[in-house]
């Protein structure tokens, strides 16, 4: 728990879930990282109009990352195959362009149909009197689902960051206020107690059924209600113990 601000008529304490942004921001980035090398999933050459060229597309949603080709400068496209880690020969298509090599679309494990695709590739600039080719590498389908997998991934990223459990505790000697926040970006809930109404601040122990021991900061009121600062309990009692006896002291209680 961070002090914000520790005056005679004033206590401000957050206690910022880095956990989750951390967890947050390694999702959005993984997910920013995935979409942009996402492989190309579709080619299209023509020899109709100048400059001839051909294209090579990766869909994103509503755009498209587009990467232009000469004629000129592509040679060939020629199959590549390797094993991957659980054994399996996995296939995958590259154009040789200039001192290039572009790949194109997703390594597959069907190698006749990524054959299929470099001979219509090879034979379109082999044949000047072929004007147009075009083929998609991937199935659209399983393109759309990988990427919004990879956006769902992105989305709990984000909200991992802006939704995350954050606490600020505001007392206020002069309003004679406890004010509890729940949440950091958009607080999702308020509380606030009467100064004047905290009889105790304890902490409050669980203990599970393998025997560990869980622990949370409560407030006792003079109504005989209480009011915890967390609904949940956590591991950690000695930041526990830190917390009430700060609360304690500016409410002039004597520490734990």
């Amino acid at each position: 728990m961070k002090v914000i601000e520790q005056t005679e008529y004033r206590l401000r304490l957050r206690e910022q879930p880095l956990f989750f942004w951390l967890g947050g921001g390694v999702l959005c980035l993984c997910s920013v990282f995935l979409l942009s090398t996402l492989p190309f999933a579709k080619i299209e050459c023509q020899r109709q109009t100048l400059p001839y060229e051909c294209v090579a597309t990766t869909p994103f949603f509503v755009i498209q990352r587009r990467v232009k080709i000469p004629l000129s400068v592509l040679r060939q496209a020629k199959l590549e195959d390797y094993i991957d880690s659980e054994g399996d020969r996995m296939y995958s298509i590259v154009l040789e362009a200039g001192a290039d090599s572009i790949p194109l679309g997703m390594h597959s494990s069907d190698g006749d149909s990524r054959a299929a695709i470099v001979q219509q590739i090879n034979q379109f600039l082999s044949n000047p009197n072929q004007m147009q080719l075009s083929t998609n590498v991937d199935n659209p389908w399983l393109i759309q689902m990988v990427v919004g997998v990879i956006f769902l991934v992105g989305v709990m990223g984000v909200s991992l960051i802006v939704f995350a459990p954050a606490l600020t505790l505001d007392l206020n000697r002069s309003s004679g206020t406890f004010t509890i926040y729940h949440g950091y970006f958009f607080p999702r809930t308020k509380q606030e107690l009467r100064l004047q109404d905290i009889k105790e601040v304890a902490i409050e122990e669980l203990v599970d059924s393998n025997g560990d021991r869980f622990y949370r900061v409560v407030m006792h009121l003079t109504s005989g209600e209480t009011v915890p600062l967390r609904q949940y309990y956590s591991s950690g009692y000695d930041s526990k113990k830190k917390l009430a006896n700060l609360l304690r002291q500016f409410l002039y209680l004597p520490p734990l």
